[in-house]
């Protein structure tokens, strides 16, 4: 049994000071409260045992500045800088080990970044961006007791740690005609651990992920290249990408230990990983209120480097297929009525490290339908897995079926703007 209760709210100012240029300010806050039961279920299915009872309550705050100025018509500069500062803990009820534990702690994270977009020529731009990142955690411990006297626990306080990271980004694009362009971008980008990662621990079925206070911060270096093209009036764009990324460090649930009743498994950096991989997507405006738009992607990631367990070189990246298809068709007319319908068809992937428990390729179709019945009021239906498809999302190692066939409608109600 699951509940959340959050709420959250947001400030912001868009201000024009004329030579000077635009500064676009914001402001936001949310708290969240997560409520989680866990279970472990027997091998024949004929039942099932409570282990876990857990509350994840956390807390954010933060904000932006960004500045843009236009030099002349060919040039445009941006510079800015963000922050924000999450507090987030895990209380867990541990019941068939007898204890309680409390984990958590604090993360900042402040960015400074600027970007100038220029047009080089008659048919080239050129934007070249680069953003420096300050990642702090503090203030971290886990705190475990019997639960019969929880009074009597031990307290282990985890060091504070502080990264940095500089991502750069170059790109350019070239208009060779009116209809066709091609581009092509390099680039590095980081992503921190979340405190979710670093001191959430949870179990799925027999799978017990546990938590990490060491993990280190991901680093992605990669470069893509493609192609666009219109036609018929711009009533049909076609692009076309190839990519490859690697990542340094990639957060991964690792498997420690397998039994036939407990599987272990904890997030460590898995050393490097590669996806190289291409999409391709096409939109058509086939009448004036009827859209057509597919793609497909394809990516082959693996991991390439892992020290630690050397068998895991080859193997395919937990969670990630090969092949990933969508369609979308939507009819929009205010007037009447508007609609969209959906589809998504996801490859064979794995849903461990180890590629020992598959995940078959699935379909599924979704449809919504929305109509205005006055002023600043919408009422809508809508649809998810219309077609019924019973899809597995985890296997723990037992299979975990998706959402089946899911009906719901409402009101959307627009409050008249000042």
């Amino acid at each position: 049994m699951n509940n959340t209760r959050l709420g959250e709210g947001a400030l912001g100012a868009n201000l024009q000071a004329g030579a000077v240029g635009s500064l676009t300010l914001r402001f936001y806050g949310d708290s969240q409260t997560y409520n989680q039961t866990f279970s472990s279920i027997a091998a024949n299915r004929n039942s099932e045992t409570l282990t876990d009872i857990q509350a994840v309550p956390s807390q954010g705050t933060g904000g932006s500045a960004v500045w843009s100025r236009g030099l002349g018509k060919r040039q445009t500069l941006v510079a800015g800088f963000d922050g924000h500062e999450e507090i987030g803990h895990s209380h867990e009820k541990l019941v068939t080990a007898g204890k309680e534990t409390s984990a958590g702690g604090r993360q900042r994270t402040l960015g400074v970044f600027g970007e100038d977009l220029i047009q080089i020529a008659p048919r080239w731009t050129l934007a070249a961006s680069a953003r420096f990142d300050d990642w702090r955690n503090f203030d971290a411990s886990l705190i475990t007791a019997p639960a019969k006297s929880p009074g009597s626990g031990t307290t282990t306080l985890y060091p504070g740690q502080s990264y940095n990271a500089f991502s750069p980004r170059l790109s350019v694009v070239n208009r060779v005609t009116s209809h066709v362009s091609w581009s092509a971008s390099i680039y590095r980008a980081f992503r921190e651990p979340t405190l979710n990662e670093l001191y959430r621990s949870f179990r799925q079925g027999n799978v017990l992920t546990e938590s990490n206070a060491n993990l280190r911060a991901e680093h992605l270096t990669g470069g893509e290249a493609g192609v666009s093209l219109d036609a018929l009036d711009r009533r049909l764009e076609v692009r076309g990408t190839v990519f490859v990324n690697e990542i340094i460090d990639p957060v991964a649930n690792v498997t420690l230990s397998a039994t036939p009743t407990l599987i272990t498994r904890q997030r460590q950096n898995l050393g490097r990983t590669r996806a190289p991989g291409a999409e391709i997507d096409a939109v058509t405006q086939i009448l004036s209120h009827f859209q057509v738009a597919a793609g497909y992607q394809y990516v082959d990631a693996i991991v390439t480097r892992y020290p630690l367990n050397p068998a895991l070189v080859g193997l395919w990246v937990a969670q990630v297929p090969h092949h990933v298809v969508t369609f979308q068709a939507r009819y929009v007319n205010p007037s009447r009525i508007n609609v969209s319908v959906d589809g998504r068809m996801v490859g064979t992937q794995f849903d461990d490290d180890q590629n020992r428990f598959p995940l078959g390729r699935f379909f599924v179709l979704d449809a919504t339908a929305w109509r205005g019945i006055g002023r600043g009021v919408e009422l809508f239906f809508a649809g998810e897995n219309l077609l019924d498809e019973k899809y597995s999302i985890a296997a723990t190692p037992v299979p975990n079926l998706g959402l089946p066939v899911a009906v719901r409608a409402g009101l959307r109600i627009e409050l008249p703007k000042r």
